[in-house]
């Protein structure tokens, strides 16, 4: 769920040009209330390298090179979070002005953990467990200001929240990429023991020590990409999950137990035309159980595979590969997305399996480029 989040759709379209195109996007970030600028403010597309701050006149200025939908997401401290999806297909100078209304925050009657005692240090090791993941590459990454995390625990409701008025700053040292996290919900209910968290991304390439460094990091960031979540989708909209190594199958509860069909589907049947060319959404009932075959599991997963978590777990083919199950939020028919793996509701569905084990570490931008 967004809270404090304005989001609306603009349509840039353009005539066809023979170069590569460039996409510039310009404009000032303003208070809502008062009209005055907002210098420094974080200017950024959600989950893509592209990000800048605002000048001392609170201006901006945008570009990227790859059509396609993004979300433009403006914040500053003290403000709401502002988050707009634009549709880019051509080449325009587009201005786009933002105003930002100050943050209204209530907990009420919750009280907020006390900085650096028992409760937040426990409390921080399962943040960071269910943020970042608990793969290799999670144990590469550190958080760089913990001190900028906040939690609070709701006794009536069983549940833990994280909130954070500044980005999260992670180093990760397996990728090669410095992230800014925009936290804007984060819980974990121990009732159903279920999490769930959400926010806006901005990645930064570190720079390397040496060529063989920048080698293991292409090679790290191409392994996390294969059979992740936007590789699955970007090979859906492509028609190539097959070829790409990915078996698909139906799956739905019944008393006793979950029954797996054992026959691969064929999505190409069930795609159907999105909101635009640009878009397609794939609608289904009950769970997806998606198996990618070019890959094992790995070992930080098989020590984190238990009965009580992810017994359900069915493999497709044989014992060891990396197995996903997707199931659509109650009130959702389908998930639309794009050729990058884009998706427009990141949390109209849900995701388990290994996909679930794979969390922010793991994640690279939605503009990365695998090696042909």
């Amino acid at each position: 769920m967004l809270h404090h989040t304005l989001k609306a759709l603009v349509f840039i379209l353009f005539f066809p040009v023979c170069l590569q195109a460039q996409y510039t996007i310009r404009g000032v970030v303003t208070d809502a209330e008062t009209g005055e600028t907002l210098p420094f403010a974080n200017v950024f597309f959600a989950e893509t390298t592209y990000g800048v701050s605002t000048d001392s006149e609170g201006r901006y200025v945008l570009n990227v090179t790859d059509p396609g939908t993004y979300d433009l997401i403006a914040r500053f401290v003290g403000y709401q979070t502002y988050a707009i999806s634009i549709r880019i297909s051509e080449e325009r100078d587009l201005r786009l002005d933002m105003a930002l209304k100050p943050e209204e925050v209530n907990l009420g009657s919750v009280v907020v953990t006390a900085k650096k005692d028992k409760d937040w240090e426990r409390y921080m090791v399962i943040f960071k467990e269910l943020f970042l993941g608990y793969s290799a590459n999670a144990a590469k990454c550190k958080i760089l200001n913990e001190q900028a995390i906040d939690f609070y625990f709701d006794k009536k409701s069983n549940t833990l929240y994280a909130f954070a008025e500044e980005a999260i700053k992670v180093e990760n040292k397996g990728l090669g990429y410095m992230l800014e996290y925009y936290l804007e919900d984060f819980s974990m209910n121990y009732s159903s023991m279920l999490s769930l968290y959400y926010g806006y991304t901005v990645f930064t390439e570190m720079k390397p020590r040496s060529k063989r460094q920048l080698r293991r990091w292409e090679e790290n960031r191409e392994i996390a990409y294969k059979g992740s979540l936007q590789h699955f989708f970007a090979s859906a909209f492509k028609g190539r999950l097959e070829e790409e190594g990915y078996i698909i199958q139906e799956a739905k509860d019944i008393k006793g137990g979950r029954v797996l069909n054992p026959n691969p589907m064929d999505l190409s049947g069930v795609l159907r035309q999105g909101q635009s060319q640009l878009s397609v959404q794939l609608p289904f009932e009950n769970y997806l159980y998606v198996t990618y075959t070019r890959e094992g599991q790995s070992e930080e997963f098989r020590q984190f595979n238990n009965p009580s978590g992810l017994s359900l777990s069915v493999s497709a083919t044989r014992v060891g590969e990396q197995v996903s199950w997707i199931s659509l939020v109650e009130g959702k028919k389908a998930i639309e997305f794009e050729s990058s793996g884009y998706v427009y509701d990141p949390i109209s569905f849900i995701t388990q399996g290994y996909w679930g084990f794979e969390k922010v570490a793991d994640m690279v931008p939605i503009n990365y480029k695998p090696r042909q």
